[in-house]
């Protein structure tokens, strides 16, 4: 198997002081921030907003994405065991995404399954999301056209 990480997934207890300590420490951009609405989709606060804006339009951010050259970095905000990894992304060739796919066992839980994207759980709890190379990561919420309205 030819694999890539692609972007590796945690929950943190503090996702703004997680943003600025990972961005410090790696020297990370800002890919974006989203929030969990009521419809059960995430939704992107616009590039041009910050933490201060979603707070006084009374939005509670759930998660964000950072990069730095290829490694995107996607923090969840949660109660959990610390360094607890929530999601693993790869990259597979298409021959290879189809592959993973056919050996999937029938009770595997799918979220995601399209000729160049397969996103599965397994039975320890992990997401893992798979691209062809050279997918750009993006935020649900960015690739839907689903943003946050601020008042």
């Amino acid at each position: 198997m030819s694999a890539s990480i692609r972007h590796i997934a945690l929950f943190v207890p503090d996702l703004r002081g997680a943003e600025q300590y990972y961005q410090h420490v790696f020297d990370m951009e800002l890919i974006g921030r989203e929030a969990l609405r009521e419809d059960g989709q995430w939704y992107t606060l616009p590039h041009d907003k910050g933490w201060d804006d979603a707070i006084a339009a009374g939005i509670e951010l759930g998660m964000l994405a950072l990069q730095r050259g290829e490694i995107v970095l996607a923090l969840f905000k949660a109660e959990i065991p610390l360094g607890q990894v929530f999601a693993i992304g790869l990259t597979l060739p298409p021959k290879e995404i189809t592959q993973v796919r056919s050996r999937l066992p029938a009770d595997t839980t799918v979220q995601a399954d399209e000729p160049q994207h397969l996103a599965f759980w397994d039975p320890y709890r992990i997401l893992w999301q798979i691209d062809v190379p050279g997918s750009r990561f993006g935020t649900a919420g960015e690739f839907a056209g689903r943003w946050l309205q601020l008042g």
